[in-house]
């Protein structure tokens, strides 16, 4: 039909009414098309101007970022000569500068045991459970002391494992730092047990046989037994820092001159390593200049895009667009303003000699020796500390049992007063008074079943061991608790004390969920005063903040969400009362935090793209819109121009006729 329509137009008239049409559609769609089309170049050029403005942000946020770090303002140099007793490994901002003198006298080495002979490597060792612990052997062998703070194992040797390659990988899979292997000295096979280096980590083995199938004592090393051979002892490190003698587990150390961390390879009399530590002021300069440079190149890009671009002479894309401008106006605004939460020192980048240029709104250094009360190497000279605190996040608290731990984003600078209305406390449960003491435990019961923090241990003391003292006693329960699988997996773990009279069992966990109960007892468990019985649970820390009462858990107090304090973590020790607290995010933390708010998948740059595109969205609507009117005037056009050509067709066809009556007239006929 449109190509009836089409060839009939003209056909009457002699006018070309098909071109006509375009030329009419044409022009009735151009200015509606081209508003479409320079409103989406405009939206598409603002979205990859915002892509411009995040990365420039981005960059700017990097330098900054840099400036917040503690170690950018307390690193440190050190300088060691060439020596094969020992290497620096690592150097932390931490240390504290000065000139030490270190001589190794001893290194550290581990015990190592060595059982009797096997046939093979899967020969059968019996069945039961063997208990694993950490102390100091006397120099006869003949007195161990445990270690409570180390944590043991107990190691289950049944069917799946009772060979002498299962107890292998069994003490490994223990994971307690003991190395097992087995060696083979040409006739026989004999299992290699090395513990961690230290004199205090050397072993204590005692088996638990099954009645039907004895065997695991033959890797007793214990105070009655010893089955097993030590071939060497534990010792610890030995050394010598500006004549005063320390004393480590381990041949890596880290913790003797705070900050410096040292392998330790051999021991000398002699010979005195000269180590210096100094401060490293170039990496805090370095990363002020830098930022100045990276601020500057900031604005230089971003005036191409809310300004005239230098390249086209053209307005940017972002011109007049009120989010830009309202981002790069933060920006500039707290590069002017004061730090808040900074009570003394330096609060603003001009007090420390970087100033404002007031042409273009750039940074610069002031480093005219004239002018020294702003002159930036003066202030870095003179006041190195405090240009560090106007940069990093500080907090302080004048009570040393509260402490802040963590800050978030919410966390607004400022002054905090802190009243503890309820102390933070750990389950525990103190028995009844031990009749008397040595306590033999030959022919006795003495097993118990102590739940700490809803984890259950079954613990029984060794047969045939006698305890001199409660304090004796209490170390040995205090190990094998903590040493039973139950809680070691769990990470639980108690303190055991004796007080004089009585034993006292103590979580080590602070809160309401802090619990201590026997739930059973042996026969002869009484005589360590021990019945059933449920401890005191502990308490959560309560208090409140700036008035405000906030969340309390185990020793965490957490304030109020929606005040100016959320998302501070307090620390609160036993004895607390109050505090009051400061909380500066520094120029470096106030910046990237007002950065980083921008550049968030729900920031205002994210928004404002989402809503480009929303627009863009709204263009190909209207251009489908603008497409279905355009058909519409279209098809009026050709129906009215038809409508024209008929008339003017029947109007030829009536001429025609006329015309020919008029030739047939008696008076009008042609001669």
């Amino acid at each position: 039909m449109a190509n009836n329509i089409i060839s009939s137009l003209g056909g009457g008239s002699g006018i070309d009414t098909a071109t006509l049409i375009n030329d009419l559609v044409s022009l009735n769609r151009a200015p509606d098309a081209n508003r479409l089309d320079a409103k989406e170049t405009k939206l598409e050029a603002q979205i990859s101007d915002y892509g411009l403005l995040r990365s420039a942000l981005s960059e700017l946020e990097g330098s900054v970022a840099q400036l917040g770090s503690a170690d950018t303002f307390d690193a440190k140099s050190v300088s060691v000569p060439e020596t094969t007793q020992l290497a620096l490994t690592e150097l932390d901002s931490s240390a504290v500068a000065g000139s030490y003198q270190v001589q190794i006298e001893q290194i550290a080495q581990s015990q190592s045991l060595a059982s009797a002979g096997f046939a093979s490597a899967d020969a059968e060792i019996g069945k039961g459970e063997i208990t694993l612990r950490f102390g100091d052997w006397s120099g006869a062998l003949d007195d161990f002391t445990v270690d409570t703070e180390k944590t043991g194992a107990t190691i289950t040797i049944d069917d799946s494992n009772n060979t002498l390659e299962g107890l292998r990988d069994a003490i490994n899979g223990a994971d307690i730092g003991v190395q097992a292997s087995i060696v083979s000295d040409g006739t026989s096979y004999r299992l290699l047990m090395t513990g961690p280096t230290g004199a205090s980590n050397e072993i204590e083995l005692t088996a638990t046989e099954d009645a039907g199938a004895p065997g695991l004592a033959q890797f007793d090393f214990n105070a009655t037994s010893q089955n097993m051979t030590q071939q060497q002892e534990g010792r610890d490190a030995i050394l010598r820092v500006n004549g005063l003698q320390v004393t480590r587990e381990t041949n890596s150390v880290d913790d003797v001159i705070n900050g410096l961390s040292m392998d330790l390879f051999s021991a000398s009399n002699t010979d005195t390593i000269s180590i210096t530590i100094g401060e490293d002021r170039d990496l805090a300069e370095t990363a002020i200049r830098d930022f100045v440079e990276a601020y500057n190149t900031f604005l230089g890009a971003v005036e191409q895009l809310v300004g005239v671009n230098d390249e086209t002479g053209e307005f940017g894309s972002l011109y007049n667009d009120s989010m830009a401008d309202n981002i790069i106006d933060r920006v500039r605004n707290m590069i002017a303003a004061s730090v808040p939460g900074i009570e003394n020192g330096f609060a603003s980048l001009a007090q420390l000699g970087i100033q404002t240029n007031v042409k273009d709104g750039t940074l610069s250094i002031n480093e005219d020796p004239a002018r020294i009360n702003t002159n930036f190497n003066a202030v870095m000279s003179d006041n190195y500390d405090l240009v560090r605190d106007m940069f990093v996040p500080q907090t302080s608290s004048d009570s040393a049992a509260i402490e802040i731990t963590n800050f978030t984003q919410n966390t607004r600078p400022g002054n905090y007063e802190v009243v503890i209305t309820q102390q933070p406390s750990k389950g525990s449960l103190t028995g009844a008074a031990v009749p008397s003491f040595p306590l033999d435990t030959a022919g006795k019961d003495y097993s118990f079943e102590i739940d700490i923090d809803d984890k259950t241990a079954q613990i029984s003391l060794p047969d045939g061991v006698v305890y001199a003292s409660g304090a004796e006693l209490a170390a040995e329960l205090e190990s094998l608790i903590n040493a039973s699988s139950e809680l070691a997996d769990s990470r639980t773990e108690v303190a055991v004390d004796f007080d004089g009279s009585a034993l006292t069992f103590t979580s080590e966990a602070y809160g309401s969920s802090s619990l201590v109960a026997i739930k059973s007892v042996g026969a002869d468990a009484a005589e360590m005063g021990l019945s059933v019985a449920s401890g005191v649970a502990g308490t959560n820390v309560a208090g409140t903040v700036d008035g405000e009462v906030a969340f309390g858990s185990g020793q965490v107090l957490l304030p109020k969400l929606g005040t100016a304090a959320e998302g501070l973590a307090l620390k609160v020790n036993e004895g607390a009362t109050g505090a009051s607290l400061n909380f500066s995010r520094g120029f470096a933390g106030g910046m990237s935090s007002l950065i980083n708010s921008f550049l968030a998948s729900n920031g205002l740059i994210a928004s404002r793209e989402e809503n480009i595109e929303d627009d863009l969205t709204e263009i190909e609507d209207d251009r489908t819109d603008l497409d279905r009117r355009t058909d519409a005037y279209r098809a009026r056009l050709e129906s009215q121009f038809l409508a024209m050509e008929l008339i003017v067709n029947n109007l030829n066809n009536t001429g025609s006729f006329l015309e020919d009556i008029n030739d047939r007239l008696p008076f009008t006929a042609p001669k």
